[in-house]
């Protein structure tokens, strides 16, 4: 495929400095006399000096609504900051990547929550919890993360937070609000709508919030698919040329109930219940997908029989009390909460050519607290101490299926049995500003991981693969990981336009559950036990130790003194990563190549080094046609095995994005430039696939009121096609339970182009 603009990122990154560099020299703009009225309403929020610690990262909240319109995913919500991106999965449920490092190498906190995934494939990541239409704010914390928002990860911290609670003033007595909102996209035919309500006095607040959305498969720009195997498929469902199978959702459906009481002023004690179902999601770069237990069972042939007549469906439930009280020392906050997912697997139709049928099962339970204090030691100085703890059981099952030779029976196969995975760590941290040029952050974060998983079994007529079940169970699978993490951080500020970082930490994660324990090298049970979506089966390793990183960044910020007329900022970073997770080829598979394959995980030696560039400039103001700003961001990383010398899996390439914007009143405009290198460095190990260079077009509008919003985008404007560097393999058809089941060599491809639309009305 030719791309229809040939534009190298570098040559991007070249264009955005200079808008920057001849900022102070350039006569600044003309008054604002824009005298427009914007009839939305004003609301100004902010966290308490001393809540946030230092080096967030934050999005413009005014650019959440645009977001939201064009996606159902709430990790695409993040992909604006610089270094940040995504790994392809279902359409409600990528995961998130920071400067290279992702999923569980990450902390994910929403709503204050330490969430699980409970999954082999990870299809219920923490952001899937939380539908977009909810999002009120978010923030990153990459690299250098402060310990007490750190902790078991490696990556960074992402928290994603919903509306604080809002009460009544005096003067108002009663205070009511609502909103509605539609949205629907022409690729793929995705629809949804929210609502909320919200009634409150000055004590209490009531308020509930509904979402529920639905896609079918979307298309690529062309035809994707290799001739043969791909397009003769005759069993299930016709897959046409362009359609990515696999990668429709059905009735995805969040609810929330939330009471917050205000007994006292700065005092708030909150508790909100929530519940996630869904009948079911495509997973394009995955074996399986997530179906409900009481999907339609009537086109499975009379052979088929099953013992999973009472299995979980897939449903999410949460329970969060927190308490947040601001005293003449500081503040303090404690939560609790609890986790309860129940996730179901099978194929959807497109996959059926031999096995229509296969169920699997999982049952997980995250419970998790916090006590934190922020103490104000000095008008300076601010000392932030606490403890947290999160305690995770798991049960992942495979009901068998029919009798006889080829089938896999008669008993359930125990893929990880009463896994428990528990985490507790105290921490301090004492930021000071010793005055208006100079700033550190000191912190040290103790803690321990604690896993263990009990006795397991395969289908019991597999016999060639029931002596690793006896080798596993012979095995101690208790372990203990003590961490020991630590940041630093310095900023200095010489004047109103330039600032300067830089932090060095180390950090600590242990295993996840399906990292140490999944045991069989049974090629089926193997390829179900992928959270990464590259087609391989993976085994588990109990003797893995933690990944211990050492974080080195240095950035440097320029801006004018109110930090809108312009501003560029550079960030460069290495991590050292010692203990890094990666995978070897298990035995017979060691010379296969351009084709999946069976891995073990193993520790190696790892280093990742990237640049973040941002830049903005405000090209002029006039009161008939309203303000222009120009936007871009490039970012770079590289992940090096430095124990094989392999390149590690699923580094986005080097990126771009320029944007300019339009703003009149509350009508606002963005032409979007996304420009992305080739994809040639690759992981070996994984026989991971190169991806071409590509450019894509986005076109959005919208216009506010004081009451109603529209937005209206055209994403890919150009259809252009493209495969996703980070999307994985595509296996959303066909046979998926062997490794010579779907042929090697195609990447799940990015959406082609699609007209999207967004009403809401707030009363």
């Amino acid at each position: 495929m030719q791309q229809a603009f040939p534009i190298r990122p570098w040559a991007v990154l070249l264009s955005i400095v200079p808008l920057t560099a001849i900022a102070q020299t350039t006569a600044p703009p003309a008054p604002d006399t824009d005298t427009t009225p914007l009839l939305s309403p004003i609301e100004v929020t902010a966290t308490r000096p001393g809540d946030m610690p230092a080096g967030a990262t934050q999005p413009d909240k005014d650019k959440l609504p645009a977001w939201r319109a064009s996606t159902s995913d709430t990790a695409r919500l993040l992909e604006d900051i610089p270094g940040v991106s995504s790994y392809g999965a279902g359409g409600i449920s990528s995961l998130p990547v920071v400067r290279g490092l992702a999923d569980d190498r990450l902390r994910t906190i929403v709503d204050g929550m330490d969430l699980m995934t409970a999954c082999p494939n990870h299809m219920n990541p923490a952001l899937s919890f939380i539908d977009p239409s909810k999002v009120a704010s978010v923030a990153v914390f990459a690299g250098i993360t402060p310990v007490s928002v750190g902790g078991d990860s490696i990556g960074g911290t992402i928290q994603v937070d919903s509306a604080p609670p809002k009460f009544a003033s005096a003067e108002q007595g009663i205070l009511a609000e609502g909103e509605l909102s539609y949205f629907t996209r022409s690729n793929g035919n995705a629809r949804g709508n929210s609502g909320r309500v919200m009634l409150a006095n000055q004590w209490l607040n009531f308020s509930y919030s509904e979402s529920k959305s639905n896609s079918d498969n979307y298309e690529a720009a062309d035809d994707f698919k290799k001739p043969g195997f791909w397009k003769a498929l005759s069993a299930g469902r016709k897959v046409e040329e362009r359609e990515v199978g696999a990668s429709e959702y059905r009735n995805a459906r969040n609810r929330e109930l939330s009471l917050a009481l205000q007994p006292l002023r700065n005092h708030i004690l909150a508790l909100s219940v929530s519940e996630q179902k869904l009948d079911y999601e495509g997973f394009p770069n995955q074996r399986m997908d997530m179906i409900s237990s009481e999907k339609d069972t009537s086109f499975l042939p009379d052979h088929v029989w099953t013992l999973a007549d009472d299995k979980p469906s897939n449903v999410n439930r949460l329970a969060n009390v927190r308490y947040t009280g601001q005293y003449e020392w500081g503040g303090l906050e404690a939560r609790y909460f609890r986790q309860k997912l129940e996730h179901h697997m099978d194929f959807l139709p497109e996959r059926y050519i031999v096995t229509p049928y296969m169920p699997m099962d999982t049952v997980a339970t995250t419970t998790g607290g916090l006590l934190k204090a922020n103490i104000d030691l000095s008008d300076t100085d601010i000392l932030r101490i606490g403890y947290d703890f999160q305690k995770y059981r798991l049960d992942d099952w495979w009901p068998p299926i029919g009798f006889g030779p080829g089938s896999m029976c008669c008993n359930d196969f125990w893929n990880i049995r009463d896994g428990k995975r528990d985490r507790q760590a105290v921490f301090g941290e004492l930021e000071s500003q010793w005055n208006s040029r100079w700033l550190t952050l000191l912190g040290i974060r103790l803690g321990t991981v604690k896993s263990d998983a009990a006795s397991v079994q395969g289908y019991s007529n597999i016999g060639a693969y029931r002596g690793d079940a006896a080798r596993f169970n012979a095995l101690d699978h208790k372990r203990k990981d003590e961490h020991v993490d630590w940041t630093a951080l310095l900023r200095h500020t010489p004047d109103e336009t330039q600032t300067y970082e830089a932090g060095l930490a180390r950090k600590t994660r242990s295993p996840n559950l399906y990292e140490r324990y999944p045991w069989s090298y049974f090629p089926m049970a193997a390829l179900m036990n992928n959270f990464v979506g590259d087609g391989n089966g993976y085994i588990g390793n109990p003797d893995l130790k933690p990944e211990v990183a050492h974080s080195l960044s240095i950035s440097g910020d320029w801006h004018s003194a109110d930090k809108e007329r312009w501003g560029l900022k550079i960030t460069g970073y290495v991590t050292d990563v010692d203990n890094f997770i990666d995978a070897r080829r298990a035995p017979g598979y060691e010379t296969k190549d351009e084709q999946y394959v069976l891995l073990q995980y193993t520790n190696v030696r790892a280093r990742l080094f990237g640049i973040d560039v941002s830049a903005h400039r405000l090209l002029g103001r006039l009161e008939s046609i309203g303000s222009f700003t120009a936007t871009g961001s490039v970012s770079y990383v590289r992940g090096e095995n430095r124990s094989t010398g392999d390149d590690l899996y699923h580094i986005m390439p080097l990126n771009t994005k320029l944007a300019l914007a339009h703003r009149l009143g509350g009508w606002s405009n963005t032409l979007e430039v996304q420009v992305v290198d080739d994809k040639t460095r690759v992981s070996k190990v994984r026989n991971e696939m190169q991806t071409p260079g590509y450019t894509l077009v986005n076109l959005r509008t919208s216009y506010e009121w004081k009451y109603a919003r529209v937005d209206i985008a055209l994403e890919n404007a150009l259809d252009e096609f493209y495969l996703l560097p980070l999307g994985g393999a595509y296996l959303g058809q066909g046979n998926t339970m062997t490794t010579g089941g779907v042929p090697w060599g195609m990447n799940v491809p990015g959406r082609g182009r699609s007209l999207n639309m967004a009403l809401s009305l707030r009363f």
